[in-house]
C-alpha cells in the first residue's frame, strides 16, 4: 500500500526565503548548533558526502533487557556509537504508544503536540509538524521513506514521507526497508517494528521470559538485515550515514526490590534504549546519573493523626521571632488520598494552636506537589513563602531561613540545598507563642502520608553555601561551621516506642501520640533530582528528531520550540 506525499512547491523563491531564515537563526548559537564535521580517527580514508539517516523504532523493548542479552547486530554498532540502555520515554507512559511516537517524530512533548496515549483528537501537528515535513521543507530534494505495521502509526505519523507503507507484519517492514536502502537517492529510511511489544504484552517484558527474549533476538536479526543492506550500497564508503535505533517505550514488569531506587529509572515502562551510530563517532555510553546518598534505617511513618510534641526542655527555643533562625527537615512523600503525590495543606512541622491562618505561629506544610512556610504574627498580618517542588517517593531536604537585614525580617526557602524564594515578613509582627513544637499532621487542614526525619533547628541564619553543602547530609557533623548554634536535632530514624530523642544541647524530646506508631525500613536517596531533571541527563524520545535534523545539517529554529537536545560523542 503506497501513498505519495502532498505536492510541495519547490520554487526558487521559497528556497531564498529558507536561506534567509537560516541566516537569521545563525545569530543564535543555541539554535544554530549542528554536529560538527570531524575527521575519522581510524585508518580508513573516508570522504563523507551528503548525510543520510536510517531510523529504526521498536515498541516495547526495555533497554535493560537489551543490555543484558546477546544481540550481535546491535552490539557490533556500539564501538562507534553514542548510546544508553537507560534512556527514557514519557514519564506518564501507558501501554498505548501514541504519545511517545509523536514525541519521537516531532521533537516536542505531549503538552505541545497534544497526543495523549492513542488519542489523536487534540493533535497539534500543524504547529509542531513531523520530522518528515521539516526535512522536506529544508531539503526539497530529499527522499524519505517510512514503513510500519501499525495502522495508527501509519494514519497519523507518516505525513511528509515520499513513500509510506502500511504492511502486514515486522518481516514485511524489514523487507520494504531493505529495498528502500538500495535506492540511490534515499535520504532517510524509517522502519517501525511492534512485534516485541505484542509479545511483551502477552508474556512479560523481561529477558527472563523466553518468548520476550526470542522476540528481541528476532528484532536484532531484522537490524542485522538492515545493516547488511546499508553496507551493500555501492557508494556506502563515500556516504555519511547515521543509524538511530531506539524503542518508543519499555514495558511493565516487576523488577527486583534491590534494583528499585524509587526514581524514574526504576519504572520499566519508561525504560528505553537509544543508539546513535556513525563511523565518525567514538564510543560514549550514557548511564543514569549519580543519585546521591541513601538514607537508611527504620523511619516513623506520619499518616492519619500521628503527630509528636516537644514534651521536655524549653519550647521557647523554637520561637522564630525577631532573631535569625534556620529550620531544616527531610521528607519523603507517599501517595496521598487521590493515589498520587499531591496534597492539600497537611502540616509537617508547626508551632501554633491550630493549623489555621487566624492563629499566631508558623507552619511548614505540603501543597500540591511543593511545600510552603506560613506564619501569622501579633501584628495581624499573615502570609506564606513558597518552597520548591518535592520529588516523589524519595527524600527531599527542606530549609526555612529567617534573615535580619537592615532592620527588616525576611523568610528564605530552600529545597535540596537550592534557594527558592524570599518574602519580607517585617509587617507580620511577633510570631512568638508559648505552644509546643509539633511534628506531623494537624487535623484542621488535611493529613499527610509521609516520612519525616533529620529535623534541625538553628539559632542562626545559615548562609546559602552552608545550606547547599550540608542540607543533603543525613547527620550534623561536629565540625559543621555553625554547630554551636544548633538548638534542636531530632534524627527520628532509629527512634523507639513513642519517643523521638533530641540530640541537640537542650534535650527537647518529642513524644508521639495519636495513631499507633508505624516504623518502616527505608534505604532511599536523599536529594535525588525530580523526574524532569533526571530525564534530561539521558537521551529522551524528544531528543531523536533534533539529533536527526542536526545530522542532516538543518539548523534548529527558535520558533520551532523543540524540546530535545543534541548528544555529542565527546
Amino acid at each position: 500500500m503506497m501513498d505519495k506525499k502532498p505536492y510541495i512547491n519547490k520554487a526558487p523563491v521559497q528556497l531564498v526565503m529558507f536561506v534567509l531564515s537560516l541566516g537569521i537563526s545563525a545569530c543564535n548559537t543555541e539554535f544554530a548548533r549542528v554536529i560538527p564535521d570531524a575527521k575519522p580517527e581510524d585508518s580508513i580514508d573516508v570522504v563523507f558526502g551528503q548525510p543520510k539517516v536510517l531510523y529504526i523504532i521498536a515498541d516495547g523493548v526495555r533497554g535493560q533487557s537489551l543490555r543484558d542479552g546477546n544481540f550481535p547486530a546491535i552490539s557490533n554498532l556500539l564501538p562507534q556509537s553514542i548510546y544508553s540502555w537507560e534512556s527514557l520515554a514519557d514519564e506518564e507512559t501507558t501501554p498505548e504508544n501514541g504519545t511517545n511516537w509523536a514525541s519521537m517524530l516531532t521533537g516536542v512533548q505531549k503538552d505541545k503536540h497534544g497526543i495523549v496515549g492513542d488519542d489523536f483528537s487534540a493533535a497539534n501537528l500543524e504547529r509542531f509538524p513531523l520530522i518528515f515535513e521539516r526535512i522536506q521543507t529544508a531539503l526539497p530534494n530529499s527522499d524519505l521513506r517510512t514503513y510500519t505495521a501499525s495502522q495508527s502509526f501509519f494514519d497519523h505519523l507518516t505525513a511528509g514521507a515520499d513513500e509510506r507503507q502500511l504492511l502486514s507484519d515486522d518481516e514485511s517492514v524489514k523487507t520494504a526497508a531493505v529495498a528502500a536502502l538500495g535506492v540511490d537517492t534515499i535520504t532517510m529510511v524509517t522502519a517501525h517494528f511492534n512485534g516485541a511489544d505484542a509479545v511483551g504484552a502477552q508474556y512479560g517484558y523481561d529477558l527472563s521470559v523466553p518468548q520476550y527474549a526470542e522476540a528481541l533476538e528476532q528484532f536484532d536479526a531484522y537490524v542485522g538485515d538492515l545493516l547488511t543492506a546499508l553496507k551493500d550500497r555501492p557508494d556506502y564508503n563515500q556516504e555519511n550515514w547515521m543509524i538511530v535505533i531506539t524503542s518508543s517505550r519499555g514495558g511493565a514488569y516487576d523488577i527486583p526490590e534491590e534494583e528499585n531506587d524509587n526514581t524514574i529509572f526504576s519504572n520499566p515502562s519508561v525504560n528505553t534504549f537509544t543508539i546513535f551510530h556513525a563511523r565518525r563517532y567514538i564510543t560514549r555510553i550514557i548511564n543514569k546519573p549519580f543519585l546521591g546518598m541513601r538514607f537508611q534505617g527504620d523511619f516513623v511513618r506520619f499518616r492519619g493523626q500521628l503527630r509528636g510534641e516537644v514534651t521536655a526542655g524549653d519550647n521557647d527555643y523554637y520561637n522564630p521571632d525577631s532573631t535569625a533562625f534556620t529550620i531544616e527537615l527531610k521528607v519523603k512523600k507517599n501517595p496521598g488520598p487521590n493515589n498520587n503525590y499531591q496534597y492539600r495543606f497537611p502540616a509537617l512541622l508547626s508551632k501554633r494552636a491550630r493549623w489555621n491562618w487566624d492563629d499566631v505561629g508558623w507552619t511548614i506544610f505540603l501543597e500540591d506537589n511543593f511545600w510552603m512556610f506560613n506564619a501569622r504574627g501579633l501584628g495581624g498580618n499573615v502570609g506564606q513563602t513558597r518552597g520548591g517542588t518535592l520529588a516523589n517517593a524519595t527524600w527531599n531536604s527542606i530549609a526555612v531561613v529567617g534573615v535580619l537585614r537592615e532592620d527588616r525580617r525576611y523568610i528564605r526557602t530552600y529545597t535540596n540545598g537550592q534557594f527558592n524564594n524570599e518574602v519580607d515578613i517585617t509587617g507580620y509582627g511577633s510570631i512568638e507563642n508559648d505552644l509546643p513544637l509539633i511534628l506531623g499532621s494537624r487535623d484542621e487542614n488535611g493529613q499527610a502520608d509521609c516520612f519525616i526525619a533529620d529535623v534541625r533547628f538553628w539559632k542562626v541564619a545559615l548562609p546559602d553555601d552552608v545550606i547547599a553543602q550540608y542540607s543533603c547530609e543525613t547527620s550534623v557533623p561536629q565540625d559543621h561551621p555553625y554547630y554551636d548554634f544548633l538548638a534542636g536535632l531530632w534524627p527520628v530514624v532509629g527512634s523507639e516506642n513513642n519517643t523521638i530523642l533530641d540530640e541537640g544541647p537542650f534535650g527537647s524530646h518529642i513524644t508521639l501520640g495519636g495513631n499507633d506508631v508505624e516504623r518502616e525500613a527505608q534505604a532511599d536517596y536523599v536529594c535525588a533530582p525530580g523526574s524532569s531533571e533526571l530525564s534530561r541527563t539521558v537521551p529522551r524520545n524528544v531528543d531523536i528528531p533534533v539529533q536527526i535534523l542536526t545530522w542532516l545539517k538543518i539548523p534548529r529554529q527558535e520558533n520551532w520550540e523543540l524540546d530535545g537536545r543534541v548528544w555529542l560523542d565527546r
